[in-house]
């Protein structure tokens, strides 16, 4: 057995450069009017969305219960992001939908995420930047 140290593992690196930009990016969501957003929140929000999926079909998206997930979608309700309607399909049922608020926030979270970019590139040079 070698005693080389191979260095750090593709997937190590991968968590810890997604780990860099989510950090980044959920420290100025607080600064830009969003504090109580936690992970758990925006892999709800974030694409495809939940434009009128229903509470079943979120939670296989984000490979979870419906019961896990119903007090997040409380959160976002109570928060104003998202709004919870009558099914069109089912009147029965219930569909989730963005508020204005939710569009904004996905706005301001890809204007955030372009941002961190560049200033990434700025520190790291346009072809290394692109390289990576």
């Amino acid at each position: 057995m070698s005693n080389v140290d191979p260095g750090p593992r593709i997937g190590a690196l991968l968590r810890l450069s997604h780990e860099l930009v989510h950090n980044a990016v959920f420290d100025r969501l607080g600064a830009a009017g969003y504090p109580e957003l936690r992970e758990a929140h925006f892999r709800i929000l974030r694409f495809p969305g939940p434009h009128g999926a229903r509470p079943t079909e979120l939670a296989r998206r984000v490979d979870t219960t419906k019961q896990a997930l119903n007090p997040l979608l409380n959160d976002l309700e109570r928060w104003g992001y998202i709004r919870r309607e009558p099914d069109p399909q089912d009147g029965r049922g219930r569909v989730i939908e963005l508020t204005e608020r939710g569009r904004a926030l996905l706005e301001t979270s890809r204007a955030l995420h372009a941002q961190f970019e560049l200033e990434l590139m700025a520190r790291l040079g346009e072809r290394r930047f692109e390289e990576l």
